[in-house]
């Protein structure tokens, strides 16, 4: 009985603290723009619930925005979360980086505390650490590094990956797209200096179960917890830890007794290896943090690589119902010879459709900042009085946005126009600022190397699912494919 009371009692406590605190916060915020709460207790939290269950999640942000403006307050119960998609504040939050701190707790840094990428990673990292890889990758992923990386792209895409296309289609089949160019991309790591590194075929299925394993911990967190498929799961992300491992120790042992070796230009696991022996420049680390660094670096590779992935079958479901820019870009892509790394400039057409297809599905979907506020502090037009508010942003409901893009939800690689410049922070696939996507020349070659090769040995024709067509996953950061991506792909008869 007295167990009881005391619950009661508890339980009444923090009910009545939640009341005054909600009462507080709404009224620091006030001046922020919201929508109408679904109730006092728990804020909007009922809508965006029903929002993420119908996978709109992002549109109803973009209703939100359309609505009551650029940028709004939202509640989950009492704690208050400001959205916005101003391309002034957006800059704020991309280049004021003392005020605006990354949030670590993401799903794919650890799944249930197995490490993936860590904290630490040449994408997931802060502070001078990951300023100083950063500097040391800079030069890797430089576009002067882009005409070598490309010439050895395009042997490797012509000759083996070409003839692994062929051999999976034969006469003709319906295959998933985003599995085929899951291996496609996956085997581009041999031409990233990581040919030693686990076959193409074994990465992609490897990364295909990880990327279907992280939104379990948001969305089934106690089932798959205590299922067997997280066991599977741990040993599976143990198993690719320790065969990058060996490489990398592989690789360090062979610089030690080469040390006056320059690292190769295309060798990625060399540069990131430099860029994990010190945390600031002058420092050295100890091998085992070295080696420890580098993994987590390659696994963090390994999972963008599948963002270029995503991007061209995010392309392909755009063009379903636009047959005639499909057939025009298919056109360009056949016509065009691509002799050298130049001749990629000559697919404007096809760049048009890439940047149209960034847009309306971007690989990073949204993010998040901590706002370090202290009292009276102004971010954009706002006086914010309540510390630590989190700040939530989205590349897609910025490129939604009617007042910076007209028909926003029409495919129109028109609007890339010689000359067009859009509007500072309403578009950043790529992010911006210092944390701007170090990879966004490699991407863009890669993936024009790679619809040039495939548009000119086959037909590809969308045959999706009608039941269960493929959609992008509104409820993730990165863009995530629901449903099989399947096409009908033909091969061209040889004139």
């Amino acid at each position: 009985m007295f167990l009881i009371v005391c619950l009661i009692t508890t339980y009444l406590i923090w009910k009545t603290y939640l009341i005054i605190n909600t009462m507080l916060n709404r009224k620091s915020l006030s001046a922020i723009p919201q929508p109408p709460i679904d109730n006092f207790y728990f804020g909007h939290e009922p809508s965006i619930t029903k929002a993420k269950e119908e996978n709109r999640f992002l549109d109803l942000f973009v209703e939100w925005v359309n609505t009551y403006g650029t940028t709004v307050l939202f509640w989950i119960g009492a704690r208050p979360f400001v959205f916005t998609a101003d391309p002034e504040m957006l800059k704020q939050c991309a280049t004021d980086l003392k005020s605006f701190s990354k949030v670590n707790n993401l799903p794919n840094r650890h799944l249930f505390g197995q490490k993936i990428i860590g904290t630490d990673s040449i994408l997931s990292g802060g502070g001078l650490k990951w300023a100083v890889k950063r500097k040391v990758m800079s030069r890797f992923f430089a576009k002067t590094n882009m005409k070598e990386m490309f010439e050895a792209a395009k042997p490797h895409m012509e000759g083996p990956e070409l003839g692994r296309w062929r051999e999976q289609v034969g006469r003709g089949e319906v295959l998933d797209l985003h599995e085929e160019l899951s291996i496609t991309f996956s085997s581009y790591l041999q031409v990233l200096g990581l040919s030693d590194f686990l076959p193409a075929k074994t990465i992609a299925r490897n990364v295909f179960l990880l990327l279907e394993a992280i939104p379990k911990q948001l969305f089934q967190r106690w089932s798959y917890l205590l299922s067997s498929d997280k066991t599977k799961m741990f040993a599976l992300i143990k198993k690719m830890r320790s065969d990058t491992k060996q490489t990398v120790v592989e690789r360090i042992e062979e610089m030690k007794n080469n040390p006056d070796d320059t690292i190769p230009s295309l060798d990625m696991l060399g540069h990131l290896i430099e860029a994990n022996q010190s945390n600031d420049g002058q420092t050295s680390n100890s091998e085992a943090k070295v080696v420890e660094g580098v993994v987590d670096d390659v696994m963090t590779v390994c999972l963008v690589l599948d963002n270029m992935v995503k991007q061209i079958c995010a392309l392909f479901m755009f063009l379903e119902n636009e047959q005639e820019v499909q057939g025009k870009m298919m056109e360009e892509l056949r016509n065009t010879d691509i002799e050298d790394f130049n001749d990629l400039n000559n697919l404007k057409y096809t760049e048009k459709c890439i940047l149209e297809s960034l847009r309306m599905g971007p690989a990073l979907l949204r993010g998040t900042r901590t706002y370090k506020t202290a009292t009276n502090k102004r971010f954009g037009p706002y006086v914010v009085n309540t510390r630590n508010v989190r700040v939530h942003f989205s590349e897609y409901v910025m490129q939604m946005n009617p007042d910076y893009w007209p028909e926003p939800k029409k495919f129109n690689p028109e609007r890339w126009q010689p000359g067009f410049n859009p509007e500072p922070f309403s578009y950043m696939p790529f992010f911006v600022g210092s944390r701007g996507c170090l990879g966004k020349h490699m991407a863009m070659m890669m993936m024009k190397l790679t619809l040039s090769v495939l548009a000119k040995n086959f037909e590809l024709q969308q045959s999706f699912n009608k039941k269960e067509p493929p959609t992008i996953n509104q409820n993730m950061a990165v863009m995530r494919i629901i449903n099989r991506v399947d096409c009908l792909i033909t091969p061209l008869a040889v004139s």
